[in-house]
């Protein structure tokens, strides 16, 4: 009897158990078709939506039906896709395969109305319901719902694919909205509420949860320094109207940092399919870095426009790949090898998912090239520059396909001219500023310190205590010593920028109205119409060798012949530049004896003696002689 009434028991709590899921269920049914009316995907003809249908009032018909459904599961009652090629996104840096879906993926139900394929209103067991747009209306190529276009899905974020973790790869973490399926993979519900348009109600695109600082993104994607990066959180507020402008346009978010990964990236349908650009490089870059969004010291756009020298970045827009090395053909070897043309996107100096504000002394990179690979010093590619000449190195240094190397000494190939140096003249190395730097001879400090005597009686006498600003006044933080070293920027930058210590323009090699995208004035002669003879005079002033002055006191030392007697007589009485005697970056190759001091000829200035002899001797500690033909004096020899 007891045992009777312990069963009886049970069933209840049983049938109590049963009844209260079942109401579960229904209220959730209630709340998701509540949710759905109204929504972009609410057809009916009672909906307040610009697509819907003539004459259904059933809200779940277009997708469900409880009889006859294919597939069975989720009760599927529109028309499958039509698309036979379902072409998908391929990237060189990603991992994981991505395959076309098939009818095991529920990402293929959601391609039966955003493929463009099948009518909106093509039911299974409803028949065809009629759309105001038209009885077989089905998302035209220019909607930003079809997603196929016509083209297939590489422009669109991967799906129905496993994920491939690693170091800025990751799965959703238990418990979040983002999910994969029961195979592990990235499907369109992995992202998207199909039922519920406004989780996220600034999008307003069935998103499973806020987009707010690319929330959705991050979920998956970990990219290493993104969360101390300028790009997550810009310097300036984001009250700030310049960001709301322009490049969250797409997402309803305003400000930078709350459009997060999609001010650059989008999601669907954009520009450039490969990562998801939402414009080719450069212009994604100038969609804030114009003057209009990011500060006006950040305008980067009218550097590369209005600069009369400047990196190239226009010439081969979106050819950096993220997964080329700094070895790839595209740095090292001539055009008419095979791979990418050789290139100086944006993305080749600065990585945008690291960057940021931190500065560093030389020759340390500062943090808006955090994270870019280079080359070291010994010719060996690095992931990430440690200091900022591994970058410039890339293009600077063993790549036989600078424009340059075609130059014959006498005119530039857009950049300014190339004096026609006498050491390396001809050597396929010609150029090689890695190997300048390298220089067992004489070099400027750029990769290793001079170790040399500074001072009134030093060997390098006109060497300053600090870097000058173009207001004559030193640079913060930018002693000099024997010790010192000095950025390859400190020469090569903007004309007008913070860099001259008194400008509010960028700062960065980006342009210059000086050749060789030099930040200050640097004077040549030019050349004459057979070597040895009468050269252009430069007239001297200080501010015709700015650039030099920014580091030697020119007027004061140098000219005042402290550590040459003959300065002041060649550079200003005679108008003889200081590249015609001195090689800028370093001695490729040479000797202590002849090549001393930076001392290498300019070949399409200097000439031979009649005994065929070009060459300077280091004969003593400021002492020695030259043997040559220059502005129509011979030197056979001259001592000093």
């Amino acid at each position: 009897m007891q045992k009777g009434w312990l069963r009886i028991i049970a069933l209840f709590i049983v049938c109590l158990g049963i009844i209260y899921f079942l109401n579960i269920q229904v209220v959730h049914c209630q709340n998701s078709k509540s949710l759905l009316l109204q929504s972009k995907h609410d057809f009916t003809i009672t909906t307040s939506s610009t697509i819907h249908s003539t004459t259904e009032t059933a809200s779940c018909v277009f997708c469900h039906t409880p009889h006859n459904a294919k597939p069975n599961v989720p009760l599927w009652n529109h028309t499958a896709s039509n698309d036979a090629t379902n072409s998908g996104y391929t990237s060189t840096t990603m991992k994981a395969t991505v395959t076309a879906a098939t009818a095991n993926d529920s990402s293929k139900l959601c391609l039966a109305c955003h493929d463009g394929t099948v009518a909106l209103g093509d039911t299974v067991n409803n028949g065809v319901i009629p759309f105001t747009q038209g009885n077989n209306y089905s998302l035209p190529p220019n909607s930003a719902s079809n997603l196929h276009k016509g083209t297939g899905f590489g422009d669109d974020h991967p799906f129905a694919f496993v994920p491939v973790t690693g170091t800025e790869i990751q799965n959703p973490l238990p418990g979040d909205a983002v999910k994969l399926d029961h195979s592990g993979k990235i499907q369109c519900v992995s992202c998207h509420n199909p039922h519920v348009e406004s989780i996220d109600a600034t999008t307003k695109k069935f998103l499973v949860k806020s987009n707010l600082r690319s929330a959705m993104c991050l979920t998956c994607h970990t990219k290493t320094g993104w969360q101390t990066s300028s790009h997550y959180q810009p310097t300036s507020s984001n009250n700030d109207s310049r960001y709301t402008t322009a490049q969250g346009a797409h997402t309803g978010y305003t400000g930078v940092s709350n459009n997060g990964c999609e001010s650059c990236h989008q999601t669907h349908s954009p520009t450039i399919g490969q990562r998801l650009l939402k414009f080719n490089e450069e212009n994604t870059c100038y969609k804030c870095h114009n003057g209009a969004v990011a500060e006006t010291t950040k305008n980067i756009q009218a550097e590369f426009q209005n600069k009369t020298y400047r990196h190239p970045v226009s010439t081969t827009p979106s050819v950096h790949d993220a997964s080329e090395s700094p070895t790839s053909v595209s740095f090292r070897l001539p055009e008419t090898s095979a791979g990418t043309p050789r290139h100086a996107e944006c993305a080749d100096c600065h990585n945008s998912h690291t960057a940021n504000s931190q500065t560093a002394s030389p020759p340390a990179a500062n943090g808006y090239l955090n994270g870019v690979s280079g080359i070291t010093s010994t010719g060996s590619a690095i992931a990430s520059s440690q200091y900022e000449y591994q970058l410039c190195f890339k293009c600077h240094a063993d790549s036989a396909n600078k424009p340059q190397s075609n130059d014959t000494g006498n005119i530039g190939i857009g950049y300014g001219r190339n004096p026609k140096r006498q050491v390396n003249q001809g050597n396929p190395d010609r150029f090689n500023t890695r190997l300048e730097f390298s220089s067992t001879v004489a070099w400027h400090p750029v990769t290793k310190s001079r170790g040399l005597t500074t001072g009134t009686n030093g060997f390098v006498p006109s060497l300053r205590t600090s870097i000058i600003g173009s207001n004559g006044q030193p640079i913060p933080g930018r002693t000099l010593s024997s010790t010192s070293l000095i950025y390859c920027s400190d020469c090569h930058n903007n004309s007008s920028g913070r860099n001259l210590g008194t400008g509010t323009d960028p700062v960065g090699a980006h342009g210059s109205n000086n050749a060789h995208i030099l930040e200050r004035a640097y004077s040549y002669n030019t050349p004459p119409t057979n070597p040895g003879g009468s050269i252009g005079r430069v007239t001297y002033s200080v501010s015709a060798y700015a650039l030099c002055n920014k580091c030697h006191d020119v007027n004061n030392s140098i000219v005042q012949d402290r550590s040459f007697s003959e300065h002041r007589k060649h550079v200003v009485e005679q108008g003889v530049s200081c590249a015609v005697c001195h090689s800028s970056h370093g001695i490729n190759g040479g000797n202590g004896v002849n090549n001393k001091f930076l001392v290498n000829f300019d070949l399409s200035i200097v000439a031979p003696t009649n005994s065929g002899v070009l060459k300077y001797e280091s004969t003593a500690f400021r002492n020695g002689r030259c043997y040559l033909v220059c502005h129509g004096e011979t030197h056979n020899p001259f001592d000093y």
